[in-house]
């Protein structure tokens, strides 16, 4: 395999995946909560039909899932969002100049 040349006028640039961002994350909790409870409800209420009933515990335990799921992503994304500026500040401070640049560590 060749591996690609590295120049100044064209630095390598990785390209990192940062998942889900933190509002379709909590676009997809959110709905995923409001049908956990509508079904749960349902089901807990007793007054539909048995196979109507089933199929709300199957509604509700998948809405579950996908609300966790959600949940995770969300924290995810939050993560990754604060990192994202945790490195942005830091590029910033090294780009500084004079008596405002970064001393260096003895």
């Amino acid at each position: 395999m060749t591996e690609p040349r590295i120049t100044a006028e064209h630095p390598a640039i990785t390209v990192v995946d940062r998942g889900m961002s933190i509002g379709k994350a909590a676009v997809i909790t959110i709905v995923s909560a409001i049908l956990v409870a509508i079904s749960t409800y349902g089901v807990i209420r007793g007054t539909l039909s048995a196979g109507m009933t089933r199929l709300l515990a199957v509604v509700a335990l998948l809405t579950f899932v996908a609300m966790v799921y959600g949940l995770i992503e969300l924290s995810l994304a939050v993560i990754a969002t604060t990192a994202e500026r945790r490195r942005h500040a830091r590029e910033v401070s090294e780009r500084r100049q004079g008596d405002r640049a970064r001393k260096p560590r003895s």
